[in-house]
């Protein structure tokens, strides 16, 4: 079973200390774009890039003992 422990007291803290006021527009950075971050899009098809790196795809293949294992295809 397991026992109860008695949890160390935690220094009291003001209410002003953990408040967080965000920035007005005048004094944030003025190099920060308002338009969001561009995001990576997937590839439409992962075998079709002609980088002339091979591309490497996990397969479960299945032994003659019946077990499935994971295995490496080079493409």
């Amino acid at each position: 079973m397991a026992r109860r422990t008695d949890r160390a007291p935690k220094p009291a803290r003001s209410i002003t200390a953990r408040r967080h006021i965000r920035p007005s527009t005048g004094t944030r950075p003025s190099g920060l774009v308002p338009e969001p971050a561009n995001v990576p899009q997937p590839r439409e098809d992962a075998d079709a890039t002609i980088s002339g790196h091979p591309i490497m795809h996990w397969v479960m293949v299945t032994d003659e003992n019946g077990r499935n294992r994971p295995q490496v295809r080079w493409f």
